[in-house]
């Protein structure tokens, strides 16, 4: 009995939807019933995983360029009755997809009431995105990737759209606005390494996650009090967001803040005073922030004062030019200012490209440990390639007091967890350990990882653990093995490598192929 050809359609375009195009297509010769189901695919996905491999699975240049766009075709033939496609996604890395071959895609495309569309252009020139696409009226969900974006005079808007994702393109002078204001549904709005804005200005009432990456003069957001997310990474310092922190206060929604690369940086006029209005929903905040520059701490430490329900906290340390005061200097401001409120509902703190042999770093590091009572979790990532730099701008690097000399009477009465990554066994970081440990009266479980592969070294760091006093009697020590750590990123370059061969081989095989 064949049990296939009778199976009901929405069974039957479910199977469909969990396979291939390449493997979908074939289903037509199953069954007589199945010849026409892939007449009406609802979600049409065209990458590599269309075009045929050889017998060792590698794809020649030759098949890719003569295979890609005619198996896209074939589909698009017998789709000419589909006008309910739900998803079009069209991801490749082969330059002889012509423009105009895909022009001719969204021109069917443009007759359909499709919701969902992917471009992705990983290699050749940008794809000048077709007029056409500016027509669809039903779309909800648009990325496009590798592409110059130019808005139609005759686009009236995208009334259903709901997601836009740029990156990695070309944008035409006054298009992203454009774009944005015509889109009134607008809730999420990634931009990652757009070409063409250097003032960012962004206007959707609707929006509630926004992600923004690139090398930006300027950001402006204006009557989008919805926001919920927001991440903001300014690769170049260059020109000043004076009034956007300002424009923070009014989200009352806002729950969760990146602010990475140079925003800071360029960000502090706007925090040169305590904020008027605190934010009670943030609960994640994560900086990029130079612990050598004074005005960057201040403006860190404003954003931490008006974040009462702050729970996670993530500190990316950046090192850089500019020193704003005197080595050493953040130590003498801290004990002036110790009067600071306790961040009472912070319990992660995540620290990233640490230095803990620097001077500044650790004194800021342990004013936050100190303030945050209810602290449950802690990691730490040591960078001594960043503690190398930090030595050029502070002669007093890897000399800083032992943080068991200012905090005899502290205990972190809540901190379980500890994790600490990059540890060399130098004094200053068994220092860090040892404080840790001996006030910590619930600690639970603290995993080290040694930055070191040599045995000596990790023998050292060892023993001089095994040493140490714990004042939790339920205090776990994890020692990892460093070397499977390398061992793993090893083998990630190795199949990096490996399919960068195997391009190279196939283009070969294409030039012979040719011959």
């Amino acid at each position: 009995m064949d049990r296939i050809s009778n199976l009901p359609v929405d069974v039957t375009h479910r199977i469909l939807c969990k396979l291939s195009i390449k493997e979908a297509v074939r289903t037509t010769v199953l069954s007589r019933n199945w010849k026409h189901n892939c007449d009406m695919l609802p979600h049409l996905v065209f990458d590599d995983r269309c075009c045929v491999s050889d017998q060792n699975g590698k794809i020649t240049k030759r098949k890719r360029k003569t295979k890609f766009c005619h198996i896209v075709d074939q589909v698009f033939s017998l789709q000419e009755n589909n006008t309910s496609i739900v998803t079009f996604k069209l991801s490749h890395q082969n330059k002889h997809v012509n423009s105009w071959h895909i022009d001719r895609w969204i021109r069917h495309l443009s007759r359909t009431s499709v919701r969902k569309v992917i471009l992705e252009q990983w290699e050749g020139s940008l794809y000048n995105v077709s007029s056409r696409l500016f027509s669809c009226q039903d779309l909800e969900y648009l990325e496009l990737n590798g592409c110059f974006i130019k808005i139609p005079s005759s686009f009236e808007g995208f009334g259903k759209l709901k997601s836009l994702n740029i990156q990695k393109s070309t944008i035409d002078k006054g298009a992203l606005k454009n774009l944005i204001c015509c889109c009134p549904l607008l809730a999420n709005l990634i931009l990652y390494e757009c070409k063409g804005i250097a003032h960012l200005n962004i206007d959707a009432p609707n929006l509630k996650y926004l992600d923004v990456e690139g090398a930006f003069e300027d950001l402006n957001i204006e009557n989008s009090l919805n926001l919920v997310y927001v991440a903001i990474n300014q690769l170049q310092a260059s020109g000043s967001c004076s009034n956007l922190l300002k424009y923070f206060i009014q989200l009352s929604h806002l729950k969760k803040l990146k602010i990475q690369g140079c925003f800071l940086q360029c960000a502090v006029d706007s925090l040169q005073e305590e904020l008027p209005k605190p934010y009670l929903c943030l609960k994640s905040l994560c900086l990029s922030i130079r612990l050598t520059n004074l005005e960057e701490i201040l403006a860190a430490i404003r954003l931490l004062r008006s974040s009462p329900a702050l729970q996670d906290l993530e500190l990316s340390v950046r090192q850089g030019d500019g020193t704003a005061f005197a080595p050493g200097g953040t130590t003498y401001w801290l004990n002036d200012n110790q009067n600071w409120d306790e961040f009472s509902q912070l319990k992660t703190l995540k620290v990233t490209s640490f230095s803990v042999g620097a001077r500044n770093e650790v004194d800021f590091i342990k004013f936050l440990l100190v303030s945050s009572p209810a602290l449950r979790q802690l990691e730490i990532q040591i960078d001594h390639l960043d503690l190398v730099q930090a030595r050029k701008h502070d002669p007093a690097v890897g000399k800083s007091k032992s943080l068991l000399d200012d905090f005899q009477n502290c205990s972190f009465t809540q901190l379980r967890v500890v994790k600490l990554t990059g540890i060399s066994g130098v004094q200053s970081e068994v220092g860090l350990i040892t404080f840790l440990l001996r006030y910590s009266p619930v600690l639970e479980k603290m995993t080290v990882r040694p930055a070191s592969v040599s045995s000596s070294s990790e023998r050292e760091l060892f023993k001089k653990l095994l040493q140490l006093r714990r004042t939790s009697v339920k205090a776990e020590i994890e020692y990892l093995d460093p070397l499977k750590h390398v061992q793993r990123k090893m083998d990630s370059k190795s199949e990096s490598e490996t399919s960068s061969e195997s391009d190279s081989d196939s283009d070969s095989d294409s030039d012979s192929d040719s011959d």
